[in-house]
């Protein structure tokens, strides 16, 4: 009898640790979700007041991109167009299954991507260095970011920023042979 009441005992203090558990978990996971979720503090966007909230990034190129921009263009045949500082998340979406890479770039952005004008499909990246400038936004592409366009089949084609004029035929001919051989015979048919 006594071995039996202990063995209750026993058996009730293992319950009690284990409902005190459950419930503790419980407890915790409502407060980390509210943190997390935010739910407590929904803003009321109609009265929300925006001045002095942010600032403009200026500026959006720096002189020397804005220069390779303005060359690149020129060069560039006219069925494509050159978009500075696009979005990762706007060249690659997910295409179901593993998210881990697209959340990891869908924050990024390329220096230039060139866009094919006939159906708006992106046909390559072009990321721009310059030697002597520090600021973030002249940084190489990351691996992930590479691997993503990769994984579209679209060419990351680096070029330097130069303080001399361009040789505007070597930094067309660059892109021609980076260019999908498809997309490159359309161009040759018109």
């Amino acid at each position: 009898m006594k071995n039996l009441l202990l063995f209750n005992y026993t058996l009730l203090v293992g319950l009690l640790i284990i409902v005190i558990a459950v419930v503790g978990g419980v407890f915790l996971s409502i407060k980390l979700n509210k943190k997390v979720s935010n739910n407590a503090n929904k803003v009321d966007w109609t009265k929300f007041s925006a001045s002095g909230q942010l600032k403009k990034h200026v500026p959006v190129l720096w002189p020397k991109e804005l220069e390779f921009y303005y060359m690149f263009r020129s060069v560039l045949p006219k069925e494509f167009m050159i978009i500075p500082k696009l979005g990762i998340d706007e060249i690659v979406k997910p295409n179901g299954g593993n998210l881990l890479l697209f959340n990891e770039v869908k924050e990024e952005h390329v220096d230039f991507c060139i866009i094919k004008v006939t159906n708006m499909e992106p046909v390559a990246v072009l990321d721009t260095y310059y030697p002597s400038i520090t600021d973030s936004t002249m940084q190489e592409l990351s691996l992930p970011v590479r691997k993503a366009l990769e994984s579209v089949s679209i060419p990351v084609i680096k070029y330097e920023i130069l303080d001399v004029p361009y040789n505007k035929d070597t930094v067309l001919k660059v892109f021609l042979d980076a260019v999908d051989p498809v997309t490159l015979a359309q161009l040759r048919k018109k």
